[in-house]
């Protein structure tokens, strides 16, 4: 596959791209968990179903594909919302969360996560957001830390509930 070349386009993703989003993002979750697609994967479909069809209208979330021979060979996507201001590049209270970062195993290391990653950043610049996250696997950190992604300063803490 050589995706490399000028076949591959790149589109931000509407809702008549929720079946796409939905099962690219399963298809990540289940790599990264090494999770089968089982009656679980069902349930979190639904669910995932009902969340980009309500947040990406809101732009609450803003998702990238990229097609190659007119099939999704890449997505990526990045939850927006407000938090209080803070110092440190939060002062408007907007920030992101970039994830569903996955390129189908054939056309990994030929660049689709990289523009995909650009084309989300350039969102979040005309957004007007300082700030942006990521939880990364070690397969993606060098694309991050490449883009100006850097190790966070403070842990993060978190409570399974």
């Amino acid at each position: 596959m050589d995706v490399e070349n000028q076949k591959t386009s790149y589109r931000r993703a509407g809702v008549k791209d929720v079946e796409t989003l939905v099962e690219c993002r399963v298809r990540f979750l289940n790599e990264l968990c090494d999770h089968p697609d089982d009656e679980n994967a069902e349930s979190l479909k639904k669910t995932l179903r009902e969340y980009f069809s309500k947040a990406i209208p809101s732009g609450e979330f803003i998702a990238w594909l990229a097609e190659y021979e007119g099939k999704v060979v890449g997505t990526g996507g990045m939850v927006v919302w407000e938090l209080p201001a803070r110092y440190g590049g939060l002062e408007s209270g907007k920030a992101g969360y970039v994830l569903n970062m996955y390129t189908v195993p054939e056309a990994r290391r030929k660049g689709v996560c990289t523009r995909l990653l650009n084309e989300l950043l350039e969102e979040a610049r005309s957004m007007g957001l300082k700030y942006l996250h990521l939880h990364a696997s070690e397969d993606g950190k060098s694309i991050y830390k490449k883009a100006g992604f850097v190790e966070p300063e403070q842990t993060e803490l978190k409570l399974n509930m």
